[in-house]
């Protein structure tokens, strides 16, 4: 006979506590501070209400900071999403080279982006990164260029390298998805006549939903909050073409102006709830 174990509730005595002083009690105090002037150059705060937001949505300056922020999520995201599917379909079967493959592909994962950043930096490099370097080897000096220091190509250098190194982390969630599909669904599949692509659409596709949750979530969140890679890349130029939420944050508080920074950072907590509770719903009820 199976007996449920029940553990007693002052087990989550501790966690709950270290998640109030460590979490609930600094987002307040942010929120709190967020509503004042704190600032380097005055040694008393004030309240100032809702100053700092309309700052923000009224400043040409800090929506085009908004928009990049979001640009740069979602682009990210999907092409994480679409490139980490494809590498897990490939990798997914079965041939001598597939385990070192899969290590090659993870690795940029466990690199810090300051390494990757400061690497890329120089492999965009307009006269001796090896971007250009090969477009010159090809016979496509036309279209040699100084990737982030062109206010129209610096955005998209950048979601390269960030794709580049996420997308090994979406490939293995996705492996991990595919090795839970039962292998008699597929087999029904190829009795009934279907195709590779109707295989994909109408077996593989649903069955990796909460593989698709949850980095659809984690990539949002990281895109949301990147800071170190545009930092490194470009510190938000050229002409603040690249300038995203963090790095703006970052910026105000070094300046000395803490309260706005605050704020700053406040929109940036919402739009990720907003963000990872609208993607989870809309996928649970996918799933229902």
């Amino acid at each position: 006979m199976n007996h449920k174990k029940i553990y007693p509730s002052y087990f989550i005595l501790l966690p709950l506590v270290l998640y109030v002083i460590f979490f609930i009690v600094p987002s307040a105090m942010g929120l709190a501070l967020s509503f004042t002037d704190w600032n380097a150059m005055n040694d008393e705060i004030h309240f100032v209400g809702l100053s700092h937001f309309k700052e923000i949505f009224a400043n040409q300056r800090y929506l085009l900071v908004i928009l990049n922020t979001i640009i740069f999520a979602l682009a990210t995201t999907i092409l994480k999403n679409v490139l980490g599917i494809g590498m897990a379909l490939a990798l997914n079967k079965q041939f001598k080279t597939r385990n070192f493959l899969r290590t090659l592909f993870f690795f940029p994962v466990m690199l810090s982006p300051l390494i990757i950043g400061l690497v890329f930096k120089s492999v965009y490099n307009p006269d001796t990164g090896i971007v250009n370097a090969v477009l010159g080897v090809l016979g496509l000096n036309g279209l040699q260029h100084d990737w982030l220091g062109d206010v129209n190509t610096a955005l998209a250098a950048v979601i390269i390298v960030e794709v580049w190194r996420l997308v090994g982390q979406n490939m293995v969630i996705y492996i991990a998805g595919l090795q839970a599909i039962s292998d008699d669904y597929l087999e029904a599949a190829d009795i009934d006549g279907a195709t590779a692509f109707q295989k994909l659409r109408y077996i593989i596709i649903p069955q990796l939903r909460p593989s698709i949750t949850i980095n659809l979530i984690l990539n949002l969140i990281a895109g949301l909050k990147v800071f170190d890679l545009v930092f490194v890349l470009t510190n938000g130029g050229p002409a603040r073409a690249t300038e995203v939420l963090n790095t703006v944050i970052y910026k105000e508080y070094s300046s000395g102006r803490y309260g706005f920074s605050t704020a700053l950072g406040m929109i940036m907590f919402v739009f990720t709830c907003i963000v990872a509770f609208s993607v989870l719903r809309a996928m649970t009820k996918e799933e229902d």
